[in-house]
This record gives structure tokens, sequence and C-alpha cells, in this order.
């Protein structure tokens, strides 16, 4: 199959991104992938590219396919047992980098791929974590994760429901971070194709979204020192109910926005 007839199959499955994947998909499975500019009619003579093809137009994520994914400043290996890490998130990261101190330790609830850990630990010092999923076959990815990215033995990996489980967590960690399922199960049905490849349990929040900020806010302030802070990823809709939320469990929020000008992070401190 040449480049331009993988680009036609792909627009003609919907995807605004036809030609970008196409070209990422020859760098990844082509004969002559890892290459710079590709003309349009190079031919890729592999399988192995015209599956990835078809496996595309299905609207099964790029990244998926390919099996990983740029994060941060780190290479995630993804698979469909975990979230896609997405630009977004690195914001949350970004915040937790510049935040802990030397040396301490945090906990990320929800970890899935590990991204938020990992790409915390790599880029501070002296740093250590706990990461928390309900899934096996996630923390799987995240172990896998860890240790190709050199911070498997900073890492500590959970298994727990937060939603039932959540007393059994404990510690003393300076932050509680968490990208946690915040979309609504209405918002869910409404999201594009690639979505429904991915972990719905990874998506859904509840009715209103709020289900996991309420679960994991009394466990942060059970395990959290006075000094810290929790770190939500949040929606663009959200900020009002999560300070809400903040306010009654006594505590700050501070609203931090996207490149998009959206409400993307909230940071909840103990009021002083």
């Amino acid at each position: 199959m040449r480049i331009f007839e993988a680009i036609e199959i792909l627009q003609r499955a919907g995807i605004e991104s036809a030609e970008q994947d196409a070209r990422e998909l020859y760098r990844a499975f082509g004969t002559r992938g890892g290459i710079g500019y590709l003309e349009r009619s190079l031919d890729a003579e592999s399988e192995r590219f015209d599956e990835a093809v078809r496996r595309r137009a299905l609207r099964i994520p790029l990244q998926y396919i390919v099996g990983s994914v740029g994060f941060y400043r780190e290479e995630y290996e993804v698979t469909q047992d975990v979230l896609i890490p997405r630009p977004d998130t690195e914001h949350l990261v970004d915040y937790a980098v510049h935040m802990i101190p030397e040396g301490e330790s945090f906990i990320d609830i929800c970890t899935g791929s590990g991204c938020i850990a990992i790409s915390t630990l790599r880029n501070t010092r002296g740093t250590t974590a706990v990461g928390v999923d309900i899934s096996e076959a996630a923390l799987a990815v995240a172990k896998r994760n860890a240790e190709r990215l050199g911070v498997g033995e900073r890492l500590e990996l959970k298994l727990c429901d937060v939603l039932s489980e959540g007393d059994g967590l404990s510690g003393s960690y300076y932050a509680v971070l968490s990208n946690p399922p915040y979309v609504t199960e209405a918002a869910y049905e409404g999201l594009e194709p690639e979505i429904y490849h991915e972990p719905k349990c990874a998506f859904v929040g509840g009715e209103d979204g709020m289900t996991f900020y309420k679960a994991i806010i009394p466990i942060a302030k059970r395990i959290m020192k006075p000094e810290g802070f929790i770190a939500f990823e949040i929606g663009y809709d959200q900020k009002e109910a999560i300070s809400s939320l903040a306010e009654k469990e006594e505590m700050s929020a501070e609203i931090i926005k996207d490149f998009s000008g959206n409400d993307r992070v909230a940071i909840l401190r103990y009021k002083r």
C-alpha cells in the first residue's frame, strides 16, 4: 500500500489527521520507517503497515497501534488497558515538578500508564512515589514504563479501588496527584469514536463527574502533610464544582488554565 492510498482510506473513515497518521504509521511499520519527509507515492511494501492502516480506519487510536506516546519529556508504552496520556495532563505534571521539594514523596491516584508519577519522578531530585490503580493490567503497564525509564526503584505500585478501599491507603505524602475519571455519563456518549477504544472506567466519574474527587479528597487529607497539596486534573467546566467541594472540606482551591484558556488543574491546600 502506498502512502497516498493509506491517506485516502483514513480520510474516508472520517479521520481529520489522515495524512499525519498515515505518515506516522509508515514510519512505524513501513520498509523505510524512521526517515524524514515521506513522499505520498512511497510504497510501504509491508503487511504490517497495511494492517495498521486498516486498524486506524476502524478508529482505533494511533497511539495504541504504534504502542507508544510522547508525554512531557518521556515516551510511554500504552495498551488498551490504559488511558492514552494527553498534553492537557502535562500541566499537572509541570506543577508537581516545580512544587514538590527534593527528597519528598507523593502518591498518584488512578495512575494508569504511570505517566504522571514517572514524569514527576524523572524531573525531580530524590523523590519517591506510590502509584495506585484499580486495574492490574494498567499497573503492569506502569511497571514496565517505570523500569524502562529508570525509576522502577523509586515507584511503588498498589492495586486499590479508591471508591471502596481508600481507607487502606496509608503513608505521609507531600503531594497527592490525580487525573481521575471526571467525564459525566451524558458527556461520554457524545465523544469521538476513538475514545470508546480506551477504558471507560478511566473516563466516567459518575453522573456529575465528581465521584472520584469526593472520594479522593478525604483520603488525601488523611495521608497528606500539612504543608502539602492535592493536584487534580479537572474538566473545563468543573471549576465551580471543585471549588465548592474544596470549601466544604475547608481547603482552598487554585485553578490553573491550559494553553487553550480552559480550566485544567485544581490545586487544593489546607487553609492557613
